[in-house]
């Protein structure tokens, strides 16, 4: 049986973002407010700090899928505004 931790809870599901929202998401904080490039997002969620994903799939390791919880991801972009 899976550890506590490795659950996710049915209302956050709503709140799961990949690597599209998370474009998005870093769009809001340009200059133009426009999605930014696929690279690049992927590159700030391999950056040293960025929230592990509650989905990682095939594996962690070489995932095609990864998702994270909205709010760790803004609390990330919130302390990383600017930063870089």
């Amino acid at each position: 049986m899976a550890d506590d931790d490795d659950l996710i809870r049915r209302g956050d599901l709503r709140d799961l973002v990949g690597v599209e929202e998370l474009r998005e998401l870093l769009g809001r904080t340009s200059r133009r407010g426009e999605k930014v490039a696929r690279s690049y997002a992927e590159e700030v969620a391999n950056s040293k700090g960025f929230p592990d994903p509650v989905v990682a799939h095939p594996t962690a390791a070489r995932p095609r899928v990864r998702l994270w919880l909205r709010r760790e991801v803004e609390a990330w972009l919130d302390r990383n505004r600017g930063a870089g």
